[in-house]
């Protein structure tokens, strides 16, 4: 499995400060490269570029925004790394570099001056590119190993700047990024005057969707803040949603057999156990009655975002940490995703007593753009699934 890389991008001038390493610095001894860290298992990729500028830069970063996820062969120990490339918008301090530590040379770049530059292909090619339009909004992937992220309060400190980065419709239920809609799928169906509950609902949207159709419609969402929002939005879309705050591994307060649907779209990812989920949603759900739900396909989570889309996680290793960045709000959260391989998912819904009636892999589509879109690379869906959408329903 590759190691996760920290860049930090400086710019002055239209030249970005490149370094190079020492012959006896390995990775990428002798090479030019960003001034960068290998991240380790108990750091953020943030943390360990702040220690690592203070260190061998001299300065402190006050400002930075993720832009860039690469991937970077080493040639001499003929290793990859996954480098998350940040650009630092405001630092303190002035830069240099310490004789003593890991750099040989340090100068400031123009686009030719790179062209010559002994760096790794892919990232002198970056940065000679039009980098400047690369913004990716997605989190970006950390190490795993390290202290067990509190996914409630990363969803409460960044809810507010998801919510405004993203816009989600409260027209039509998004599955997930460049996915067929529901009038293509008809997954869920005619809900008027059905009993409807939201897993995961986030900000309430696909509930005030549903709710526009005739349904009686409870989200459930971990995140505090998220409901407060989704409350709001269900008022400013003058419908009526109940929303609660509460793990949906336990539905405290559902009723058995008391709901026509269940529908959570992207949200299991976030849960550990989703075998009492499952368990839950049996339960809650009347006979015959159908459980919707899309995830992020375990296929896309194993690969590198671009060519040659190398393998960044074991297909069978379930946990993944991210940090998510919003630096127009000046938020950042560290948060903890759960992986399952297809079969798994199928075998948790028929040990739950669930009947699988449809299993969808859908390739991307080449229509209207979803929320999501800046954060998966259009290119790496047409080569492997982004979204697993699945219809099991209760006998």
């Amino acid at each position: 499995m590759a190691d996760v890389f920290s860049l930090a991008l400086f710019e002055r001038e239209g030249r970005t400060l490149m370094v190079r390493r020492k012959e006896d610095k390995p990775p990428f001894a002798g090479r030019w490269l960003l001034p960068g860290v290998i991240v380790k298992s108990e750091q953020s990729a943030e943390e360990a570029l702040e220690r690592h500028t203070v260190r061998e830069l001299g300065v402190e970063i006050e400002e930075h925004v993720f832009v860039e996820t690469l991937s970077l062969d080493d040639e001499t120990t003929h290793r990859r790394y996954v480098a998350n490339v940040f650009r630092v918008l405001r630092h303190r301090g002035d830069l240099r570099f310490r004789a003593e530590g890991d750099y040989a040379d340090a100068r400031w770049l123009s686009k030719e001056q790179l062209a010559d530059a002994q760096a790794p292909a892919s990232l002198r090619d970056w940065l000679r590119g039009e980098r400047e339009t690369a913004a990716p909004a997605g989190p970006v992937p950390l190490p795993a190993g390290g202290p067990t992220p509190d996914n409630r309060q990363a969803w409460n400190t960044i809810a507010k700047a998801y919510q405004e980065r993203y816009q989600l419709p409260t027209d039509k239920l998004v599955y997930g990024p460049r996915c067929p809609d529901e009038e293509q799928l008809n997954l869920v169906g005619d809900v008027s005057g059905l009993h409807a509950i939201v897993l995961g609902c986030g900000g309430g949207q696909d509930c005030i969707v549903l709710a526009k159709q005739g349904a009686q419609v409870t989200g459930i969402d971990l995140s505090d803040e998220q409901i407060t929002f989704g409350r709001r939005l269900a008022e400013r879309e003058e419908t009526q949603v109940t929303l609660l705050q509460g793990n949906i591994e336990e539905l405290k307060g559902i009723d058995d057999e008391s709901q026509d649907l269940a529908l959570s779209l992207h949200a299991l990812n976030y849960v550990e156990r989703a075998e009492r989920v499952f368990a839950e949603a049996y339960r809650v759900l009347r006979p015959e009655s159908p459980f919707v739900f899309s995830v992020h396909h375990p296929f896309d989570a194993c690969l590198e975002d671009g060519p040659p889309y190398g393998v960044v996680k074991g297909y069978w290793e379930s946990e993944r940490d991210w940090q998510w960045d919003f630096a127009e709000a000046r938020a950042s959260a560290r948060m903890r995703s759960w992986y399952r391989p297809v079969g798994e998912w199928v075998s948790l819904l028929t040990e739950a007593g669930f009947r699988v009636e449809r299993l969808l892999e859908p390739p991307p589509t080449e229509g209207p753009a979803t929320p999501w879109d800046e954060s998966y690379s259009i290119d790496k869906m047409r080569q492997v699934p982004a979204n697993l959408i699945i219809r099991a329903v209760k006998p």
